[in-house]
């Protein structure tokens, strides 16, 4: 796609006054550094930091309502071409409303990140504000259905992959046969999805214990371990050779959390539920797709015992996945759905309706 230097103000959470969190690796700035690679000039705007800044270290409604003052002039001065909204709910839109009167023909996108299932409702409603001020929305699933309820005429609905980037996913785990864990999983504690039923988070561990004896589980915020933040929760992803990819919800289409990418760009085997259609965008021999309960355990105990063929599959799905969804092929795709200059999708991740 040719395009002249753009300037996009890319609007969300990069998370520099709060500690809590692994927002290095997160969606913001995988996305700023893809479009930058793409040759776009990105101004990043961390607006919940400058929220809890206005309203003397909460995002309340002086917050809210200073900052909505701050985007405006900011706007007036730097003259984005387009703005990008990532879960940026601290502004209003009638700010966006402002911006766009002050700036005719900017473009507006917003990106989400969360599950847009039923039991979602406020990410939903948080999506829903947005489209009378945008132009395109992209979500992390590729349900086509569930990106129907969102759809306006003449406005693009598209899905969003988690997307890698080898400058902040820097592991290779799969050159490694001996590593001090054997799986990793980085959640909170409490019931998540698993082979299509509800189940405790530890029983899962649990029952690995007893069927894999001497396994080696590296756990984050489970189990009595602490949650694991920055550096620390990049730094795990190097110290095993098999990372479980469980969300909340493992049965949507190409639904996932981001730890996917943190799992494969590290060059971890990745265990997934092979209900979120996963297996339609990267190899079978690649990824440990599991279906039931006996093939996850099943399928771990084989990886587990057998460092060379997790080594093998490992290496495969991390090359599979460079190159579908490396941070300059995705922001590429979405630069041109924001310039509405998208062609005829070329990928079958490229679901746009």
């Amino acid at each position: 796609m040719e395009q002249k230097m753009t300037r996009i103000l890319h609007i969300a959470n990069f998370n520099s006054l709060r500690l809590k969190g692994c927002f290095q690796c997160g969606f913001p700035v995988k996305i700023s550094y893809g479009l930058i690679k793409n040759g776009f000039e990105v101004i990043n705007y961390s607006d919940r930091d400058l929220c809890r800044m206005f309203g003397f270290g909460h995002m309340n409604a002086l917050g809210r309502y200073r900052l909505g003052k701050h985007l405006c002039e900011f706007c007036r001065t730097v003259r984005p071409d387009a703005l990008l909204l990532g879960h940026a709910n601290t502004i209003g839109n009638e700010t966006i409303m402002q911006i766009k009167k002050m700036l005719p023909g900017i473009r507006v996108m917003q990106w989400n990140c969360d599950a847009i299932t039923p039991e979602s409702q406020r990410n939903l409603g948080a999506v829903r504000e947005r489209l009378q001020v945008v132009d395109a929305t992209m979500i992390s699933t590729g349900d086509r259905q569930m990106l129907q309820q969102f759809k306006q005429e003449g406005k693009p609905i598209a899905y969003l992959p988690n997307m890698v980037d080898a400058s902040i996913e820097t592991g290779t785990a799969f050159n490694d046969a001996a590593l001090p864990y054997d799986i990793l999983l980085c959640a909170n504690t409490g019931r998540r999805q698993f082979c299509g039923k509800d189940k405790e988070v530890e029983q899962i561990i649990d029952e690995s214990a007893a069927r894999i004896p001497g396994i080696k589980w590296l756990l984050g915020g489970l189990k009595d371990q602490p949650a694991l933040h920055g550096a620390a929760y990049l730094d795990a992803f190097k110290q095993a050779g098999i990372g479980f990819n469980l969300s909340r919800y493992n049965d949507v289409y190409l639904y996932s959390s981001d730890r996917l990418a943190h799992i494969i760009g590290n060059g971890q085997l990745a265990m997934i539920d092979r209900a979120c259609g996963f297996a339609d965008v990267l190899p079978e021999t690649g990824v440990a797709f599991y279906g039931s309960e006996t093939e996850f355990y099943d399928k771990l105990a084989y990886y587990v015992k057998n460092p060379a063929a997790r080594m093998k599959a490992a290496r495969e799905g991390y090359e599979a996945y460079y190159k579908e969804f490396n941070n300059q092929t995705v922001t590429a795709y979405m630069a041109a759905l924001l310039f509405d200059n998208f062609p005829k999708p070329e990928r079958p991740w490229q679901i746009v309706i």
